[in-house]
């Protein structure tokens, strides 16, 4: 008897939990907002993931190109809660870059204010406004334009005629050579030559430390896409993806 009691109490509490985990689940994950918006067309999804299913391909740009001829140029998509617009006539991407270019060029991140992708004056990741325009601007004269580059060719050479001499050098010493790590040295020199107007000096451990740096960083940039996913769901009970590993990695490069 008391057996049987301790199996109904048990079963009971596991609908009760199932009951909350649903309401839970709904509110976070299936209830819709209530703005309606006119939407293009868009293919049949499944719920969660959404149009997930049409993209999963080795060949994402067929599975596209497949969708654009059955459904039409202009379509939306969605992955997870992510809104996706999907253009393949060049009339239409025409006039979305330009009549409607403030509209589209904002791109919704997530975002961790202080951290070194994602803060208020990131240049990436930044909406398209005023500091996004003045960054831009200040980007192409000052570092990639005509008279910029030409300053600067010098120093490239420089740089290029070191990194040949180094593999001279261990070619006449018969050492094997990591090209892959040479050619990262030679941008990273160059680069830092360029802008601070010093190479990364390989004497006090800075290369490395800024390989390092540059290597979490592309870590944390293939977690974009996972943390815009989810970060709207999570964010309603709490979690901040990433966010330590963010900070971490703007600290040391402020250091």
């Amino acid at each position: 008897m008391g057996a049987i009691v301790s199996n109904d109490v048990q079963n009971c509490f596991f609908y009760i939990l199932l009951c909350i985990f649903s309401i839970l689940f709904y509110f976070f994950f299936l209830k819709k907002p209530k703005v309606h918006y006119d939407l293009p067309p868009s293919p049949p999804s499944l719920p969660i993931i959404g149009h997930l299913h049409h993209l999963l391909s080795l060949f994402i740009h067929k599975s596209l190109q497949k969708l654009s001829s059955k459904y039409g140029p202009l379509l939306y998509l969605r992955v997870f809660n992510v809104p996706i617009v999907l253009v393949s006539s060049s009339s239409i991407a025409y006039e979305i870059f330009t009549a409607q270019d403030d509209n589209v060029s904002t791109r919704d991140l997530p975002t961790n204010e202080g951290s070194l992708f994602f803060g208020s004056f990131g240049f990436v990741t930044a909406p398209y406004r005023e500091h996004w325009k003045f960054m831009k601007k200040l980007i192409v004269t000052k570092l990639l334009g005509p008279q910029a580059l030409k300053k600067s060719q010098s120093v490239r050479a420089e740089e290029l005629e070191r990194f040949y001499l180094n593999l001279f050098d261990k070619a006449m010493k018969n050492e094997s050579v990591d090209i892959a790590k040479e050619v990262m040295k030679l941008i990273n020199n160059t680069i830092c030559k360029m802008i601070i107007g010093r190479s990364c000096s390989e004497e006090n451990g800075e290369a490395e430390k800024v390989r390092d740096l540059v290597d979490k960083s592309d870590a944390l940039g293939k977690k974009f896409f996972f943390a815009a996913i989810l970060r709207k769901p999570l964010k309603k009970i709490g979690i901040s993806l990433f966010k330590k590993e963010l900070m971490d990695v703007s600290r040391k490069f402020d250091e």
